[in-house]
């Protein structure tokens, strides 16, 4: 496990090139399906890093030309949804019944 906090940031970029050549450099995770949304001010897309690395791309190269803002602590906010998670077998108080379907029966 990455013991540093992972960051999720907002890349916005004035031209699709711009937001590629920083990417390219920088390299953070972009999720499954990297597609830039169209602002007025011209492109922006999400992404995550660890912080020691969120603050090595802002001095990167290409990072005059893009705007970088914080939206969260992604690794905060994961283990506070953690905690909104059950302990207990869900399945105990019904009858030791396993649920039927696809998945994968214990």
């Amino acid at each position: 496990m990455n013991p540093e906090p992972i960051i999720r940031f907002e890349i916005k970029a004035p031209t699709l090139a711009d937001l590629k050549a920083f990417a390219d450099e920088v390299r953070p995770d972009l999720g499954c399906r990297a597609i830039p949304r169209r602002t007025e001010e011209g492109f922006v897309i999400d992404a995550y890093l660890p912080e020691p690395q969120l603050q090595a791309a802002q001095r990167v190269r290409t990072a005059d030309r893009v705007t970088l803002r914080i939206i969260e602590n992604a690794t905060e906010v994961g283990r506070e949804r953690q905690r909104e998670v059950g302990q207990g077998n869900r399945f105990e108080a019904r009858s030791q019944q396993v649920p039927r379907g696809l998945g994968m029966k214990e």
